[in-house]
């Protein structure tokens, strides 16, 4: 590392946060809104997977659809 960069260095061993004081998001920040909504949408999908995957299933075993 040159000296350079070796100054430009920030010490005190981690790296700054800048937070405003009393400026706290529940919902939290942009990226984590967008990680809950493409879990909540995984989800959804993962259950309309399961529900078609059923439906196939009963009409192979010659069984009713349980929604239908």
């Amino acid at each position: 590392m040159s000296e350079e960069m070796m100054a430009a260095a920030p010490s005190g061993g981690g790296a700054s946060r800048n937070r405003t004081a009393g400026m706290f998001h529940p919902e939290g920040s942009e990226a984590t809104r967008q990680l809950r909504e493409q879990a909540r949408r995984r989800r959804e999908a993962e259950a309309k997977l399961q529900l078609h995957l059923m439906q196939t299933h009963n009409k192979v075993a010659g069984k009713p659809d349980p929604v239908h």
